[in-house]
């Protein structure tokens, strides 16, 4: 089974709302164990859940709602010794325990989604033993919820960017992950991302999804222009979202990155490069830069000749995508959610622009 490691991570007790209905919520069903809130939400992907005053500041300014919450990734061991040990937890989030003090009745309403990153690599080698795989990623993630005193989770999402010939081994595990949750009397719904790329084929077997509008580009392809999110490579999957069979929620990017190519070819995601400064990097293009020299940074060596490609979410971009999904989710209810709730990256964005990515069809 999973090789299962809990760190000793604390976290005060957030209490879900006794209201089903809040005022910046859209109740989509009846006030019951059905009810999906249409709210402002943001994910939150890093490895320590550590929110300082200012991300605190943004959860209540923008009435943030949900918060997606990463709990760990899935990857594979090549070394294992059995086939129910080739998948494995890494990279678990740890809640820092001065959080009982920060948090206040700031975050008193908010809903605590927990999400699991799972590698195409993970899900391979567990093909056939989808069902061990899904009973160990369910338990592990109830097992740190009640640790950690999280009793407001209503739902619970898998994050995999599964293709046609994983499909398969995907939406048996989406089946038995579904199964073990009844098994534990968790009544959490199941929900998934879902990219442009699978709106076409078949429907996983969960209660709702998030469309992740980011990664919607080539990142490998040195003439790519922006590989985060560029309307011209969303255009040809649009028409297919008006009659998608499932629930969806919409989810933006706000980060930025730079791409690294050496002789044309992709070797490396990185950030903090001062691409800008003359004396290092000679300015190539839009967003391109070349290493004039070899160049240490984190460990490694920018050699020269090197382009590093620096790519960020503009709003303009972000805005003429959302435009278009408003319009033709304009008779959907659904919610929109921010990726990710990083101030820094945040910071580039007025108050504003904040407020019309969150809200739907502003």
């Amino acid at each position: 089974m999973i090789r299962i490691t809990f760190v000793a991570i604390i976290m005060c007790c957030i209490m879900i709302a006794t209201s089903c209905k809040k005022p910046n919520d859209t109740i989509v069903e009846k006030c019951d164990t059905e009810t999906h809130r249409e709210t402002k939400s943001v994910y939150y992907w890093k490895t320590v859940f550590q929110l300082d005053s200012t991300e605190l500041d943004f959860i209540k300014n923008h009435d943030i709602g949900r918060i997606y919450l990463r709990m760990f990734d899935v990857v594979n061991d090549n070394y294992a010794v059995s086939p129910e040990d080739e998948a494995y937890p890494t990279a678990t989030v740890r809640i820092d325990n001065d959080q009982y003090y920060l948090l206040g009745n700031i975050l008193n309403t908010i809903e605590i989604v927990p999400v699991v990153y799972i590698t195409l690599d993970a899900l391979r080698a567990m093909r056939g033993n989808e069902d061990i795989l899904a009973k160990n990623i369910v338990t592990r993630v109830r097992n740190m919820a009640e640790y950690n005193g999280l009793p407001n989770v209503e739902e619970f999402q898998l994050d995999c960017d599964w293709t046609e010939s994983t499909k398969g081994a995907y939406f048996t595990l989406c089946k038995a992950v579904r199964s073990n949750l009844n098994k534990l009397d968790l009544a959490w719904k199941l929900s998934s991302t879902i990219r442009f790329h699978q709106l076409s084929g078949d429907v996983p077997p969960v209660d709702r999804g998030v469309l992740m509008v980011y990664n919607t580009g080539s990142f490998n392809d040195p003439d790519t222009r922006n590989s985060i999110i560029d309307i011209n490579d969303i255009k040809p999957y649009l028409k297919r979202l008006p009659s998608y069979p499932l629930h969806l929620d919409i989810a933006y990017p706000t980060y930025s990155w730079q791409l690294l190519f050496r002789k044309r070819k992709f070797i490396g995601l990185t950030n903090g490069l001062e691409i800008r400064d003359i004396s290092k990097f000679s300015h190539n293009g839009p967003g391109l830069y070349v290493a004039k020299q070899d160049i240490p940074h984190h460990g490694k060596i920018i050699k020269s000749g090197d382009m590093v490609r620096s790519e960020i979410s503009e709003y303009a971009e972000i805005k003429a995508v959302k435009d278009r999904i408003d319009k033709l989710l304009s008779d959907k209810p659904h919610s929109n959610i921010i990726y990710h709730l990083d101030i820094k990256n945040l910071s580039n964005y007025s108050h504003d622009e904040i407020r019309n990515i969150l809200s739907v069809n502003d």
